[in-house]
């Protein structure tokens, strides 16, 4: 088992993009990091909604979330959800979409190469 650390940018994108898939499946697929991580995921964002705009960002960017004792089960789970992250940000990029940008793309990235050394 291994200690993770994300952003809580990272975090919260994680949990989003599996929220949406969950959505979309009717909540019937399974994600044991889904279910691990949805509450403290709750409370984050309830504790981000309450706070301005430069206190959020300042959360976001530079807030931590440490998970101890992340299990290799949950490890893969993070590891496919970062590269759909890569795939989406790449795709965005590839398309000239004002939305896109590299360094987005670079801090998942960066991300990845953490997460596989792990």
């Amino acid at each position: 088992m291994s200690t993770l650390t994300l952003t809580v940018n990272e975090f919260m994108a994680i949990m989003g993009h599996l929220d949406e898939q969950m959505e979309k499946s009717g909540f019937k697929a399974e994600s044991a990091l889904y279910d691990s991580w949805y509450q403290q995921w709750r409370e984050i964002d309830a504790r981000i909604e309450k706070l301005s705009m430069m206190d959020r960002a300042d959360m976001l960017f530079d807030g931590k979330v440490t998970i101890q004792d992340i299990s290799e089960e949950l490890l893969d789970e993070v590891r496919n959800a970062v590269s759909e992250q890569i795939a989406m940000h790449q795709k965005m990029i590839d398309e000239n979409d004002v939305d896109a940008d590299i360094e987005d793309l670079e801090i998942w990235q960066n991300r990845m190469s953490n997460l596989k050394s792990m």
